[in-house]
């Protein structure tokens, strides 16, 4: 009688202190690849973030400067398109390649009809 049980107590208690260590090595394992995964994506995801912050006022003039320039440098050329006299000749050839290019396709047509 006495030999029956010390046999199962001495296998639970073996039982329980190895699902503990199993326990404790899972938990640590866990903590370290976290860890490492921590440090290997906190660089990637930085440098992923633009900088959000408000331009200084020396930035938001420029960009405006620039944005003018810009807007004067097109109105110029238009206006230097539209001050050059265009021969009877160049303006029909103008009007062909604006023919051509809307063009379609056959298999663009037929495309449309379906």
């Amino acid at each position: 009688f006495t030999l029956v049980c010390p046999p199962t107590v001495t296998r639970t208690t073996s039982t329980t202190k190895l699902s503990a260590s199993r326990r404790a090595v899972l938990e640590t394992s866990m903590a370290t690849i976290m860890g490492s995964l921590l440090v290997t994506v906190s660089p990637a995801l930085a440098e992923g973030f633009e900088d959000l912050s408000m331009p200084t006022e020396a930035e938001q003039k420029q960009s405006e400067e620039d944005a003018m320039k810009e807007r004067l440098r097109k109105k110029a050329e238009l206006q230097k398109a539209m001050a050059k006299p265009a021969s009877f000749k160049e303006s029909m050839e103008a009007e062909r390649k604006k023919q051509e290019s809307l063009k379609k396709s056959k298999e663009e047509r037929r495309n449309a009809l379906c």
